[in-house]
């Protein structure tokens, strides 16, 4: 159960309240990624999220920010997708009101001092190459260049070495008055709290944010339909193979079919792809299937993993049998489950 509020500055509130719980969770969920960036702003949403933590108006430090939350025994984090970038802490209930005050001086009141916005670009440089030094990490990047090549969705969230070389003071600061805008934010708070008091304080804080015209996300170039391949060697005891195929938006009605057959082909241990590759025929280390998805466009992908010795790659791909047809294998039993009452 949810209240929902929309202030008249377009920021939405949800909020859940769970009375039996000893603390609070609150995430500020922008509407910006990746997929909201032109070439000239690759890796954007993602640098801006490591710059918030580098010092506000009232606390100009990373050290004072993270100290506050970690200071109460809380947690404070951030994370960058396609769509969205996401701010949130977690910390017991006495510090609610704290943790609300941290988060909006981080959003609000940014310092972006150009001598941090220099130190964290080497950490983001870092965060590149420790990607480029994992083939397990950097295959998952080669595929989405393989199914959307040369546009947004095709790139790595945190751009190229290139791009976040080439990002300005100037350029951050017009991306953040475009896209950090209330309507288009949602800040969603789960724990010991009351809806009504949760919408006067984040009025209070935030009364006087005004409205933007944020841009929207690139839309996804589709393909000519011809399959494709991405190859890259590596001089490694593995090989690593990514598959993927079409699938539906996530607000297509078909997203709950597919995520069950995504369960039941190769979500866990006991999915078929999982109990053929590795139980019966040990061919990898790792195997399984991702359903992934993006907002109001049919352009996700059914990606199947697999990580194995190169000698033993060729046998195991044979296992992709069941992305392929999929309805010839797919003798599964129902089972009705009760939800217990809480």
């Amino acid at each position: 159960m949810f209240q929902r509020t929309v202030l008249p500055n377009g920021l939405r509130i949800l909020t859940s309240s769970m009375p039996h719980t000893r603390s609070v969770s609150i995430s500020i969920y922008i509407a910006t990624g990746s997929r909201y960036e032109s070439d000239e702003d690759a890796g954007i949403s993602h640098f801006l999220e490591h710059l918030f933590f580098k010092g506000s108006e009232r606390r100009p430090t990373a050290k004072e920010i993270s100290e506050a939350i970690e200071g109460v025994g809380g947690i404070l984090n951030a994370a960058t997708d396609r769509e969205l970038t996401v701010y949130w802490v977690k910390v017991a209930r006495p510090h609610f009101a704290l943790a609300v005050d941290i988060l909006v001086d981080m959003l609000r009141h940014p310092l972006f001092a150009p001598e941090e916005i220099e130190k964290e670009r080497k950490v983001v440089l870092e965060e590149l190459a420790m990607v480029n030094d994992a083939p397990e990490r950097r295959v998952e990047t080669l595929i989405d260049e393989v199914c959307w090549p040369h546009q947004p969705l095709g790139r790595e969230v945190a751009g190229t070495r290139e791009s976040v070389l080439a990002l300005t003071r100037d350029q951050i600061l017009a991306y953040v008055a475009r896209q950090y805008v209330p309507n288009n934010t949602v800040i969603s708070i789960a724990g010991d709290i009351v809806h009504e008091e949760v919408v006067e304080m984040l009025s209070a804080a935030l009364d006087d944010w005004g409205r933007g015209t944020p841009s929207t996300w690139y839309p996804a170039v589709e393909a000519d339909g011809q399959p494709r391949l991405g190859l890259e060697y590596w001089r490694s005891e593995q090989a690593h193979l990514n598959l993927a195929l079409p699938g539906v938006g996530s607000l297509d009605p078909d997203r709950y079919a597919l995520g069950l057959l995504n369960v039941v082909l190769g979500e866990g241990m006991s999915s078929r792809l999982f109990l053929e590759i590795r139980e019966k025929h040990a061919l990898a280390s790792a195997a399984r299937i991702d359903a992934g998805a993006c907002q109001r466009s049919p352009v996700a992908i059914r990606t199947a993993s697999m990580s194995s010795r190169s000698s033993s790659m060729r046998v195991a791909a044979n296992g992709t049998k069941y992305l392929r047809n999929p309805s010839r294998t797919l003798n599964v039993s129902t089972k009705i489950h009760n939800r217990p009452s809480v």
